[in-house]
């Protein structure tokens, strides 16, 4: 634990709605889009560097007119107890991520509740960073669940408890408790067993 990562997590502690205790943020790591007071981060949980967290209270876009408009949003980051999140993850929210207690991940990770724009010829012509925040559900992910290196993790998903998510590996639909799961788009691959206990 260096003093710069310290001193870096204290000053940064202001910007956000909770810093648990114990916890830390290492330096450097990016806060986006207005909303990070509606960022909870629980007690004895590591941020690596390079982590990006957006929370996307305000966003301007273009409508199919070319007119502009500010979305005005609701967005909330909830991160519980004893989690470690990765170097370069990235989690975004213009709606809700909820991550529960345990969380592992590797690098490169990316949790989003969003898109820009659908998937309408009325949009082609707005250049994509230029569309309307669009958002298919909450993210919710449970307790000790472990995400691999270069996952996405897309909105309106629901994880639960105790699941393994292979690297590389694209969730778009609800995973169950005690589960393994892999590929593009990810499917259950195996289910957790139980093993005796021997000393």
């Amino acid at each position: 634990m260096s003093l710069k990562n310290i001193l870096y997590t204290a000053w940064i502690k202001s910007f956000l709605g909770q810093l648990g205790n114990s916890s830390m943020i290492h330096y450097p790591c990016s806060l986006q889009g207005g909303g990070n007071k509606c960022i909870y981060i629980g007690n004895h949980t590591c941020i690596n560097r390079y982590s990006i967290l957006g929370c996307w209270n305000c966003y301007l876009s273009y409508d199919i007119n070319g007119k502009p408009q500010t979305q005005h949003l609701n967005p909330m980051i909830i991160i519980g107890n004893h989690c470690n999140i990765g170097e370069y993850t990235h989690i975004a929210a213009c709606n809700k991520v909820t991550i529960g207690d345990g969380l592992l991940t590797g690098r490169y990770v990316y949790i989003g509740d969003n898109a820009h724009g659908g998937l309408s010829w009325n949009e082609a012509d707005i250049p994509p960073i230029m569309r309307e925040l669009k958002s298919k559900g909450e993210v919710k992910i449970g307790n000790n669940v472990w995400i691999g290196d270069k996952v996405t993790i897309l909105g309106g998903v629901t994880i639960g408890d105790n699941v393994i998510i292979a690297a590389n590996s694209v969730v778009t639909k609800d995973v169950p408790s005690n589960s393994v799961v892999a590929g593009l788009p990810a499917k259950i691959v195996k289910a957790l067993q139980s093993v005796p206990y021997s000393k």
